[in-house]
Parts: C-alpha cells; sequence; structure tokens
C-alpha cells in the first residue's frame, strides 16, 4: 500500500509540472448564412474546452433554439498558439448569383505568431473557407477586432 501511495504521489507531482496549453477561437451565431453575432475566446485551457465556452456564451445571449436553421453556432477560427496576434473582420454584401438578394454578414477570424498582418490575411483565408462566394477585392470588409492574446 505505502509503494501505491508514493507512486501516486510522484505521478501527481509529475503531473503538476506539464505546461498547460494556450489557445484562442471564434464562434458565431447563424441564421440562414448570416452572422448575428459572434464570441472570441483565448486562454489557458484546450480549444475544445474554450469551444464549449463560447457556445455558453452565445447561448446566454440568447442563441440557443436550433429552431429552422436559427441560431445554429459554429466556430471559425482557432488556434493552439500560446501567444499572438488575433484579427477579426466583417464583411457585409449582397451574394450574386442568389435567387434571393439579401445583405449577408460575414465574419472572419485569423491568427498569427508573427504581426497583425498574418493574422488579417489568415482571416480572410477564414471568410473565404467559410464564405465561399466572399469574394474581398468586391465585398470589401472592415476589421473589427484587433487582439493580442
Amino acid at each position: 500500500m505505502k509503494k501505491i501511495l508514493a507512486i501516486l504521489i510522484l505521478i501527481s507531482g509529475a503531473l503538476s509540472f506539464v505546461p498547460a496549453q494556450a489557445s484562442a477561437l471564434c464562434a458565431v451565431a447563424l441564421w440562414k448564412g448570416s452572422v448575428l453575432d459572434y464570441e472570441f475566446v483565448s486562454g489557458l485551457e484546450h480549444v475544445f474546452l474554450l469551444q464549449q465556452k463560447a457556445e455558453k456564451l452565445l447561448a446566454e445571449k440568447g442563441y440557443d433554439n436550433y429552431d429552422r436553421g436559427l441560431d445554429i453556432r459554429h466556430m471559425r477560427g482557432q488556434t493552439a498558439l500560446d501567444h499572438g496576434y488575433a484579427i477579426i473582420i466583417e464583411a457585409r454584401y449582397i451574394p450574386p448569383l442568389r435567387k434571393v438578394q439579401q445583405e449577408r454578414r460575414s465574419i472572419g477570424c485569423g491568427f498569427s505568431n508573427r504581426s497583425y498582418d498574418d493574422a488579417l490575411w489568415d482571416a480572410l483565408r477564414n471568410l473565404q473557407t467559410h464564405d465561399w462566394s466572399y469574394v474581398p477585392d468586391r465585398d470589401g470588409y472592415k476589421v473589427i477586432g484587433k487582439i493580442r492574446f
């Protein structure tokens, strides 16, 4: 019994020196393909735990009913960098070649460990990945968040 106790103490001591993983992500609430709201979260937690935190924050804002495509939460961008730069961009545009010509709001989140410029390029790629009808030169964008984490 003493050997087991000593082994458990050694294991718990060794685990206390394991460094925490830092991460950051953006979560969005969507309705018919248009972004209603977003949350940016970062911290010394695994991406999965931050995703749960972001979903909880969006649910507290009222985006939690899942009624006919309403308020569906998605992760837009994520990183496991310990520290870096994050850019959040917004684009409001009318997608061409659609039957319904309504304005759409899209959010892109980009991350970099080098600079805000690299994070901006990542945010543009992220926005295009999630909304293929978006073209930056045609539709434009606005930076709505610059975060150092």
